[in-house]
């Protein structure tokens, strides 16, 4: 009886063992649908204070931009250059430049803009092998005016396992390190 007893809980052993193998097979096979592209380990996606520095990297570029454009056609004019608020014309012009630098280097770069390139990262989308108007549009469009505005939503990267923000997880984006993608194909 005792014999009985062990083969029986063995085999419901073997039985959830076979249940949890199917339901991770089940769960890759909805994450290849889900995710056809760029499906890479949690290590390449590039953490929050790299993103920051690039970040950082491009604000100090899209100023000089600014400095370079618009600064001094509103000295010429005698036109007042106050505030950040994109309500006025100098604010509207500013976030013009921000947003269409992010918007246009993230296109034509494969996902990098100048401080991505330096710091050696680059935006992927899980659903795309490269990144389409559509995308890149939300993200760096609409997300840099949210970001902008609120400016703690890219905190949220720095506790999610695919390292992405709210806008991230909108557009199904995040953003990698190419040391680790090359290593990674390299099969290092």
């Amino acid at each position: 009886m005792m014999e009985e007893q062990t083969t029986t809980h063995e085999e419901r052993l073997e039985e959830i063992r076979k249940k949890k193998i199917a339901w991770e097979e089940a769960e890759r096979y909805s994450d290849q649908q889900e995710r056809p592209f760029h499906r890479y380990p949690d290590y390449v996606f590039a953490g929050f204070w790299i993103r920051f520095f690039a970040y950082l990297v491009d604000l100090l570029i899209v100023q000089a931009l600014v400095g370079i454009l618009i600064k001094p056609i509103f000295a010429l004019g005698g036109i007042s250059m106050l505030g950040n608020n994109p309500l006025t014309l100098f604010g509207f012009l500013q976030l013009l430049i921000l947003v269409g630098y992010f918007i246009l280097t993230t296109k034509y770069t494969n996902g990098q803009t100048v401080g991505k390139m330096i710091f050696g990262i680059r935006v992927v989308c899980f659903k795309e092998e490269k990144l389409s108007w559509q995308t890149v549009l939300i993200r760096e469009g609409v997300g840099r005016y949210i970001g902008k505005i609120v400016a703690v939503i890219y905190l949220v990267a720095a506790f999610q396992n695919k390292k992405q923000h709210p806008i991230d997880m909108l557009c199904d984006t995040s953003v990698v390190t190419e040391n680790s993608i090359r290593a990674l194909q390299e099969g290092y």
